[in-house]
């Protein structure tokens, strides 16, 4: 019998008839989809995110946004339902599509509090309990070692950053912190535990009044000492929460329901406070990013160098890691997004094809990110061109993603939700060509390769801050009346300064091949020709 078989007899069992159980897709700690999750063995699907629904018949449904419409065909069973959200829909807005009203759900204890209270408003949510063989995330690794980032780099100390926390949290004693990127960056700690994460599983304790401050983790390979923090093994959290008196802090959208129910007296914390101090980098980080990327910008160097037709998605994909790794790279900072011609039409297109070869006129999408010794994410994407004869259409769509590109990085716009519609707007015009933008702008990058502050999308609510890095990633995916098929994307991380002109970490090359500057305005032009002879000058 088949693991898959197994679990979903395991499952069947737990229903009755017209009752529904949410298949566990993400890590109690690090909440992201890994290889070994129940949604991945029983549906097929290792994309970063969706959300799958088995019923008592073992029949299984699954729900993926925009970013996966064409991979999700690629990838799950042929026994799996497909539903394909609309841009802009949630995964609860889908649900409510499918399964009525006080319907009975079955969710696991870890699922995210924020998560059960919008469900528990609909539906009757029961738990249950998932066997530990089931629920072993074979990405984690615990051997990694926890290490501490260079004090040249980490300017402010622990202490230093609880002061100013204290201040934000003037009104509250008591606070526990689940979120692995704030604890990062008031530790100064980092660890490869988990792949494409530089954070570690943990939770901090602040206790304001008595200045009793813990970090519950995985147990240190080495003694590492920070001043004012007492580290203690994190299977001592569960006992430890459960005694604690009085109020406690936390952030809804940060706790899952096990510890929530375990807090005797908890407190909303509603400011974000503290995830926008951890989004703003100093600049000495800013000094140590550039540098980052810098080593990335040569390895896609390395990489340009050795496409040749003839060789797979898969054996290119090995080839640029490859290179990551040579140029100093720790491991990549995601799953490194590789795709051909047709495929990259797949926005988030992650199953490189053995079988799937580059020929002449191919185009190359390219969307790739390594973690450094600082232990910060990098991203870009590029997309190449191989021949010498680009067609009409694919000059076309490079030449306006790189206008919507430019139009976003050269304003001084601060609203992200203004910039996503910045390049939405002049990009709409392309779907009649059979080409749509079905992502969002942007994203905070820091620990974690997505991480807010801010999100540029059509429903933030953010306004960017000076020296929040972020990416600009516009894109346009699709076939047209001819039958050709292919996606375009172009994207950078940027940070903004004090006169909030936005200011580029990598400096690769746009693709000049794809390039139509008849598409250009004299502004556009000069930006674009001075940008491609930085690396002939350099």
């Amino acid at each position: 019998m088949t693991n898959r078989i197994k679990q979903i007899k395991y499952y069947t069992k737990l229903l009755k008839d017209n009752e529904y159980l949410l298949l566990k897709s993400n890590d109690e700690f690090f909440n992201c989809h890994y290889c070994s999750s129940p949604l991945a063995v029983l549906t097929g699907f290792l994309g970063t995110e969706g959300e799958a629904v088995i019923d008592k018949k073992g029949k299984i449904r699954i729900f993926v946004d925009t970013r996966y419409h064409l991979l999700v065909d690629k990838q799950v069973y042929d026994d799996i339902e497909v539903y394909k959200m609309p841009l802009g829909e949630t995964f609860f807005e889908a649900f409510k599509k499918f399964y009525k009203k006080n319907s009975i759900f079955h969710v696991v204890d870890d699922i995210s509090l924020k998560t059960y209270l919008k469900y528990s408003d609909f539906y009757d949510l029961r738990k249950y309990t998932l066997p530990k063989a089931y629920s072993k995330n074979l990405d984690f690794n615990k051997k990694q070692k926890i290490f501490k980032i260079s004090d040249k780099i980490d300017r402010l100390t622990f202490l230093d950053k609880i002061k100013k926390l204290k201040k934000v949290y003037n009104n509250i004693a008591k606070v526990v912190i689940f979120n692995l990127d704030e604890i990062s960056y008031l530790t100064g700690l980092r660890s490869f535990q988990m792949k494409y994460s530089s954070n570690f599983r943990s939770v901090l304790f602040l206790d304001f009044k008595s200045n009793n401050y813990i970090l519950f983790c995985d147990k240190l390979s080495k003694k590492i000492k920070i001043e004012g923090l007492s580290i203690v093994n994190l299977k001592e959290f569960d006992g430890f929460l459960s005694s604690v008196k009085g109020e406690i802090g936390i952030n809804f959208d940060d706790i899952n329901l096990k510890n929530y129910v375990t807090i005797k007296k908890p407190k909303e914390i509603k400011t974000k406070s503290l995830a926008t101090l951890a989004s703003i980098r100093s600049t000495a980080e800013i000094e140590t990013l550039q540098e980052s990327y810098k080593k990335l910008d040569r390895a896609i160097f390395s990489f340009k160098n050795r496409i040749k037709t003839g060789l797979s998605e898969y054996e290119l994909c090995e080839i640029f890691e490859e290179e990551l790794l040579k140029n100093n790279a720790k491991c990549p900072s995601f799953k490194t997004i590789l795709a051909l011609a047709e495929n990259s039409a797949s926005i988030h297109y992650s199953t490189p094809d053995k079988n799937k070869i580059l020929e002449n006129e191919n185009i190359i999408l390219l969307d790739c990110g390594g973690y450094y010794e600082n232990g910060f994410a990098t991203d870009i994407t590029r997309t190449f061109y191989v021949g010498n004869n680009p067609k009409n259409i694919h000059k076309k769509i490079y030449t306006n993603v790189l206008k919507a590109f430019l139009k976003c990085y050269l304003s001084d716009e601060t609203n992200a939700k203004k910039l996503d519609f910045m390049a939405r707007d002049y990009l709409a015009k392309f779907e009649k060509d059979g080409f749509y933008f079905n992502h969002g702008l942007g994203h905070g990058i820091a620990t974690s390769v997505h991480q807010n502050p801010p999100l540029l999308s059509m429903k933030s609510k953010d306004i960017i801050k000076p020296y929040q890095v972020h990416s600009i990633e516009p894109g346009l995916y699709g076939k047209n009346k001819d039958g050709i098929e292919f996606g375009v994307r172009i994207e950078n991380c940027v940070y903004s300064d004090l006169n909030f002109k936005k200011n580029s970490l990598s400096k690769f090359p746009f693709e000049e091949i794809l390039i139509d500057y008849s598409l250009l305005d004299k502004k556009e032009t000069d930006f674009v020709k001075n940008w491609n002879k930085f690396y002939e000058n350099n």
